[in-house]
């Protein structure tokens, strides 16, 4: 007999059960006795069957496949976000498959429809910088759970996860202010979108809290990229004395801002204080370690994965969105050794 032909009724003969118990077994169902199913699934070794689930995913017109849509994984915090996302789903019982998008539009659309086509249950995604719900569903054909996480999807017509970016970016602000840094800036960032226009927010929530005239301050944006930021800084040292303190878009810029000060002549943490947002791993070994805004990726990615099969099981639920407190974790990069 070969194993293409070994059929369920030629396991459960073997075996000494019904067809409908090797059925359960096969899809380690609880409904049946564990010895039972160690019976079954011993039986079908020694014939050789291989099961094959995504024949009965259809027969169930289930899947157990999730589509991870990550928009930039050479990014260490969108890298570790991923990883918490598909141990979120594993231990929920689903399998992950993972696409990077690398910030392609064109590429996001390839890897949602190729996902849509191979009969994902549903989709998490990081999303390139406006997207927008319909984009999705034109290669979904509508009815595909599809959850955000991080950033938005224009329409508001999927559920969405992310940390209180207004919330976090004031507080690590504050933390400045405390010191008594009056001279601040906030550098980084795309400025049409949502993220950036959050952070920006907290940034001049805090200012405006203490009295102190936002004009007063520096806004800066540029890509979040280490290469763009080191750049800027470079540019604006050159210009004349910089702020006291600079709060950054992402640890990325942070990062690219602290390189571009050493270039300067000029040290973070001594000089010039830095912060970051986002606390990847590597912000507590970085010289000096990077004061930053803990977003609980864990915390966000056990949120995204649940609100998905929450979806699966009941898909005309509202739409919701969650967002995570924030908490600053402060390091050398932003406590100066002021003069008395």
């Amino acid at each position: 007999m070969s194993k293409t032909s070994i059929t369920i009724p030629d396991i459960a003969a073997a075996a000494g059960v019904s067809k409908s118990t090797v059925s359960l077994a096969l899809q380690d169902s609880p409904k049946i006795k564990p010895e039972t199913k160690r019976k079954v699934l011993k039986a079908a070794k020694q014939l050789g069957y291989v099961y094959n689930r995504a024949a009965a995913n259809l027969r169930r017109r289930s899947s157990e496949i999730i589509g991870m849509v990550i928009n930039d994984l050479t990014n260490p915090f969108f890298a570790e976000l991923a990883v918490a996302l598909e141990r979120s789903f594993t231990d929920s019982g689903y399998v992950v498959m993972m696409a990077n998008t690398s910030e392609d539009m064109q590429q996001q659309a390839k890897v949602v429809r190729t996902f849509a086509e191979h009969g994902a249950a549903g989709i998490v995604i990081c999303p390139v910088f406006g997207t927008t719900y319909e984009q999705l569903t034109t290669h979904t054909m509508k009815g595909l759970p599809i959850v955000s996480v991080m950033r938005p999807i224009e329409g508001n017509e999927c559920d969405f996860i992310s940390p209180d970016n207004i919330a976090g970016s004031q507080a690590i602000t504050q933390h400045l202010l405390e010191q008594g840094f009056t001279q601040l800036a906030f550098l980084g960032g795309i400025t049409d979108t949502s993220v950036y226009q959050n952070r920006l927010a907290g940034f001049k929530a805090a200012l405006t809290k203490a009295n102190i005239p936002v004009d007063q301050c520096e806004i800066l944006p540029c890509p979040p990229t280490r290469e763009a930021s080191a750049q800027l800084i470079m540019a604006r040292a050159k210009q004349g004395p910089l702020p006291e303190a600079i709060v950054c878009y992402s640890d990325i810029v942070a990062f690219g801002v602290t390189f571009g000060l050493d270039r300067a002549g000029l040290k973070a943490g001594k000089d010039v204080a830095v912060t970051g947002f986002d606390d990847i791993q590597g912000c507590n070994v970085f010289s000096p370690s990077l004061t930053s805004v803990h977003i609980y990726t864990d915390q966000l990615a056990k949120l995204a994965a649940e609100c998905l099969i929450n979806r699966l099981k009941d898909p005309e639920r509202p739409i919701s969105n969650q967002t995570v407190m924030p908490k600053v974790i402060v390091r050398e990069s932003s406590t100066l050794a002021r003069e008395p």
